[in-house]
C-alpha cells in the first residue's frame, strides 16, 4: 500500500515541496552529541510497499520496503494492531536507510529496539503487549488482523522515533479464499471442521490446544488453505462441555476422530493429530490408545499425562505427581513451575507414563529447548526411546550372563529388551542337560551362543554386546579378550581374572590365581567374610592369570562396588585400566559406588547382603550399604542403558553419575 496520496499527506502535516517553500525553510537544529534524531527537510514523505500487496495470509511471509528516504537516514519503524479483545501489540525498530534513501528489511538490519540485526518479519513476531501477561491469540479466524505500519523520523527516546513520514495497513487473514469453515455439534463433539476450496476428499487433522480451554481455530484455518481437513476440536469450557479438566475421557476424543474418518470430504484410512501442551500430550494418548491414528505431530508434549485423570474403556491414568514447592521466582518476580512435575519414570508416578509402544503412528515431536512448562525435550527423547525399543527389528544384540548360582536367570534379560534390545539370558551350568558345575575348559559353548545370536533375523549386527556380574562379568571379559564380533562389555564387579580353575579356548589356558581358604574371617555378625581368600596379584597387570583384555575389539564398561566382599572388585578394575592403557588402548570407563555391594542389580531390587555361597559351602556376606547400594543400582542402570545404545545403536548420548 502507498502511503503519498494527497489526503494522507495533510491529515499528518506534511507538505508538497517546491523551491520556495525550500528557500524559507529553517537551518538544521543543533543537536546535542548524544541525539539520535536526523533532520529532515519538509518535503520528505516516506512510501511503505509491501510484497506482495494486498490479500495476505498470516502464515506467509512479506517483504517490506521503504521509499523516499534521505540518504542513509535514521527512522523508526512502528508496527502495532489490536486483538479480539481489543488490546494493543506494538513493535519498535531502529534502522537507517542505504545511501539511495531506501530501506528495505529483507537486507537491512535493525540497530535497536524489539529485535537487532535482519529481520524481515520481526515487525510480527517480536509484537508485545501494551498491557503485560497478554498473549497474542486469534480467536475470530473470519476476520484479519489489521497490522499499522508506521515509519517515524530519527531513533528518539524509548525507541519511539520523531515525526511521522509514511505509513501502510496491512491485513493479515487466517481463511484461505474459499476455504469452508464448519461448526461441528454432533452427539459429544463439540469442533469447528474447515475444508479446502478444491474438491476433496482430504487428508484429516484434528487439532489440539493446551489447558487454556476453550475453541481456538486459527492454526487449523491455516493447516486448511494448505490442503488439508482439519477438525478444530475443544474439549472444556466450551459450549456445553465440562468447565474444568479434573476428569478426561478419551472416549470423546474416540467420537470426534470417527467423526472426521466418516466424514465424506476426509480422506482415510487414518487421520493424523497435531497438538501442543496438553494437547500434545493428549495427541500421544490418543494415538497409543485409539485406531486410525496415522501420524502425530507433538509440540512441547509430554509423555505422562498431566492435570486430568484419563479413563478410557476401564483403563485410567491417574495425573503426574506435583510438587509445588519446587516452584521457583525468576528475577522479574514470575513463577517457574518448570520443576513442578515428578519425574514419571520412577516410583508410583510410572502409573502416569503414556503407553506409546502400543502406537500404530508415526510421530514428530517438536521441542523448545527452553521450554518453562515442563521438560519438553526431555519427555520427547523418552518417548523416542520408548518407541525404538518397542519398533520392528531388527536390534542391537545383548548376551547376558550371571555368577556362581548356576540356571538360568532372565530377569535382567528381560528388563533389557524393553529398551530396544535383543537379548539373550545364557545358562551356562546346573540347567537342564548342561554340566551340574562350571566348566572353565569349555568356553567354545559361548563362542556357539554368540554366533547364535548373529545369525538370528532380529539381531543386528556386526557385533554384539556382553553383560555379567561376578563370574558372569569374567566369562564376559574372556569371550572379550578371544572373540571376534563383541562390539562392547559390561563387568559388573568382575575380576579379570581366572579362579579356582584355568580358563581354556581352543589351545590357550590361562591359569588359576588359586586361593588360600585359611584367609577367610568370620564378621562380626558371625558369617564368613571370604573377600581375601584369592591369592595375591604379583606384578599386576602381568600376572599370568590375567585375561588379555587388550585384545577386545569393543570398549569395556567396569562398574564396581567398593564394599564387594566377593573379592576386591575395585582394584581388580583398576589393575584392568592398567593393563588397557598399558597395551595402548583407550583409558576404559569405570564407575566405582561408594557402599555397594557385590550384587548389583536392576533399580528398586533389595541388597542381598549375604547368602550360601558354593566354595566354602557356607553363607558369606556380600558388602554394601542398603541406602547407598540402591542409589548405586538406579545410576548403574542408566549407565549401563547409555553404553549399550552408544556402542551398539550408535546413539550420541551421555549419562552423568550422580554419585
Amino acid at each position: 500500500m502507498m502511503a503519498s496520496s494527497s489526503p494522507l499527506r495533510r491529515a499528518f502535516g506534511l507538505g508538497l515541496w517546491n523551491p520556495r517553500s525550500w528557500a524559507c525553510l529553517p537551518k538544521p537544529p543543533k543537536l546535542r552529541s548524544s541525539s539520535l534524531v536526523s533532520w529532515v527537510p519538509g518535503r520528505m514523505a516516506a512510501t511503505v510497499s509491501l510484497e506482495p500487496a494486498g490479500r495476505c495470509r498470516w502464515d506467509e511471509p512479506v517483504r517490506i520496503i521503504v521509499r523516499g528516504l534521505a540518504p542513509e537516514q535514521l527512522v523508526t519503524l512502528r508496527s502495532s494492531l489490536r486483538d479480539d479483545k481489543g488490546v494493543l501489540f506494538q513493535t519498535r525498530a531502529r534502522y537507517r536507510a542505504d545511501p539511495g534513501g531506501e530501506l528495505d528489511l529483507a537486507r537491512a538490519p535493525a540497530l535497536g529496539g524489539s529485535f537487532v540485526g535482519i529481520e524481515p518479519m520481526g515487525f510480527l513476531w517480536a509484537l508485545e503487549p501494551e498491557k503485560p501477561l497478554r498473549r497474542l491469540v486469534k480467536r475470530d479466524v473470519q476476520t484479519p488482523f489489521v497490522v499499522e505500519l508506521e515509519v517515524l523520523d530519527g531513533h528518539g527516546g524509548q525507541g519511539e522515533g520523531g515525526r511521522l513520514l509514511g505509513r501502510a495497513v496491512h491485513e493479515r487473514h487466517f481463511l484461505a479464499p474459499g476455504v469452508r469453515r464448519e461448526p461441528v455439534r454432533t452427539g459429544r463433539v463439540r469442533a469447528t471442521l474447515f475444508l479446502p476450496p478444491e474438491p476433496g476428499p482430504f487428508p484429516g487433522i484434528v487439532d489440539l490446544f493446551g489447558v487454556g480451554g476453550g475453541l481456538l481455530e486459527y492454526r487449523a484455518s491455516l493447516l486448511a488453505g494448505k490442503g488439508f481437513a482439519v477438525m478444530a476440536l475443544a474439549y472444556y469450557n466450551y459450549d456445553d462441555l465440562p468447565k474444568d479438566l479434573k476428569t478426561l475421557h478419551l472416549e470423546y476424543f474416540e467420537e470426534a476422530v470417527n467423526y472426521l474418518l466418516n466424514h465424506p470430504q476426509v480422506k482415510g484410512p487414518g487421520v493424523g493429530l497435531l497438538g501442543i501442551s496438553k494437547g500434545g500430550e493428549l495427541c500421544l494418548s490418543m494415538a497409543s490408545f485409539l485406531k486410525g491414528i496415522t501420524a502425530a505431530v507433538i509440540i512441547n508434549g509430554s509423555i505422562a499425562n498431566v492435570v486430568a485423570t484419563l479413563h478410557y474403556q476401564g483403563k485410567i491414568l491417574p495425573p503426574l505427581g506435583v510438587n509445588y514447592s519446587r516452584i521457583k521466582t525468576t528475577r522479574d518476580g514470575f513463577a517457574d513451575i518448570l520443576d513442578v512435575l515428578n519425574s514419571p519414570l520412577e516410583g508410583p508416578d510410572q502409573k502416569s507414563l503414556i503407553p506409546v509402544e502400543r502406537s500404530e503412528s508415526t510421530f514428530l515431536f517438536l521441542v523448545g529447548q527452553d521450554d518453562h512448562n515442563w521438560k519438553s525435550e526431555f519427555y520427547a527423547n523418552e518417548a523416542s526411546k520408548c518407541l525404538q525399543a518397542h519398533g520392528p527389528g531388527p536390534f542391537p544384540g545383548i548376551i547376558d550372563l550371571f555368577g556362581l548360582g548356576g540356571g538360568l536367570l532372565e530377569y535382567r534379560t528381560s528388563l533389557l529388551a524393553g529398551h530396544g534390545f535383543a537379548t539373550l539370558a545364557l545358562a551356562y551350568y546346573d540347567f537342564d542337560d548342561l554340566p551340574k558345575k562350571f566348566n572353565s575348559r569349555n568356553m567354545e559353548y559361548f563362542e556357539e551362543a554368540l554366533c547364535s545370536m548373529l545369525q538370528h533375523p532380529q539381531v543386528k549386527g556386526p557385533g554384539i554386546g556382553l553383560l555379567g556380574s561376578s563370574l558372569g562379568a569374567n566369562i564376559c571379559l574372556f569371550m572379550a579378550s578371544f572373540l571376534k564380533n563383541i562390539s562392547a562389555t559390561v563387568s559388573i564387579n568382575g575380576s579379570g581374572f581366572t579362579g579356582i580353575s584355568a580358563f581354556c579356548y581352543k589351545e590357550i589356558c590361562i591359569p588359576p590365581l588359586g586361593h588360600d581358604m585359611r584367609r577367610i574371617k568370620r564378621a562380626f555378625s558371625g558369617l564368613l567374610d571370604i573377600v581375601d581368600i584369592r591369592n595375591d596379584i604379583v606384578g599386576g597387570y602381568e600376572h599370568p592369570s590375567m585375561f588379555p583384555i587388550e585384545k577386545a575389539e569393543g570398549p569395556i564398561f567396569f562398574i564396581v562396588g567398593q564394599d564387594d566382599h566377593n573379592w576386591r572388585s575395585e582394584l581388580y578394575a583398576q589393575i584392568a585400566s592398567e593393563r588397557l592403557q598399558a597395551y595402548g588402548k583407550k583409558k576404559p570407563q569405570l564407575i566405582s559406588y561408594p557402599g555397594a555391594g557385590h550384587y548389583i542389580e536392576p533399580p528398586y531390587f533389595p541388597m542381598c547382603p549375604a547368602s550360601l555361597h558354593t566354595l566354602p559351602k557356607k553363607p558369606v556376606i556380600w558388602g554394601g550399604e542398603p541406602r547407598a547400594h540402591s542409589k548405586a543400582q538406579i545410576d548403574a542402570w542408566k549407565q549401563i542403558l547409555t553404553f549399550f545404545r552408544r556402542h551398539l545403536r550408535g546413539t550420541q548420548e551421555r549419562a552423568f553419575s550422580k554419585l
